[in-house]
């Protein structure tokens, strides 16, 4: 660069567009991608090992996917909890890759992240080390972005817990999510009468009865 190039007023020097974003979390959103960028220094990755288990028992390091980890002061927020998921999947993260399940409800609550990762995507289904990928209907209301990251509203994170996750887990979490005015019964109540057509709404719509009667009305299925 020439000295005159690098003395002339900045109005005057040639203008090129801002690089774009690639690399983590961009297969969600450019704005995804810009806020990974600070997370992903954060990853760490050791072996599975005895070590690497006690670190994890004493608090030092959390596991997002088998060998992959972070320190736990950078989970303090639902936007960097979100991120760190699509960070913990690094170059298989896909755009139709929605955050949904007990992962879901972690982005919103906190505390340590389920194993594996649970996924749901409108498209497909594929094979990813230590993730679930689900594959179901996504109705626009269904999802929201943190961070521009895709994860499922609190009201479906609470019906697809109803539908898929072990009974005592699916109760503690919902309960978060209504304790913690994420949701309301009434609400995922309403989402289980119009995606009547949806497996395991049944069992579903009797759960969330069971959970709480006063509020919510025994749900017949169709």
């Amino acid at each position: 660069m020439t000295a005159a190039l690098l003395t002339a007023p900045a109005a005057s020097r040639p203008r090129h567009p801002p690089p774009r974003s690639v690399g983590l979390c961009a297969a969600w959103s450019h704005h995804a991608a810009e806020l990974a960028v600070p997370l992903g220094q954060e990853l760490l990755r050791f072996a599975e090992t005895p070590a690497t288990a006690r670190l994890v028992a004493d608090g030092y390091v959390v596991r997002l996917r088998p060998g992959l980890f972070v320190p736990p002061d950078v989970l303090g927020t639902a936007i960097s909890r979100a991120l760190l998921v699509g960070c913990a999947l690094g170059g298989q993260l896909q755009a139709h890759h929605v955050i949904a399940g007990p992962t879901a409800a972690w982005v919103l609550l906190g505390g340590v992240p389920p194993t594996p990762i649970e996924l749901l995507s409108p498209t497909h289904r594929g094979d990813l080390a230590g993730v679930v990928q689900r594959y179901g209907l996504l109705r626009p209301w269904d999802v929201e972005t943190i961070g521009g990251a895709p994860v499922t509203v609190p009201a479906r994170t609470a019906a697809d817990l109803l539908r898929f996750s072990p009974p005592e887990e699916a109760a503690a979490l919902v309960h978060e999510l209504v304790d913690s005015g994420h949701t309301r019964p009434t609400q995922i109540a309403h989402l289980l009468r119009t995606a009547w057509r949806y497996p395991g709404i049944s069992a579903a719509r009797t759960r969330l009865a069971a959970l709480y009667p006063q509020q919510v009305p025994a749900l017949s299925s169709r």
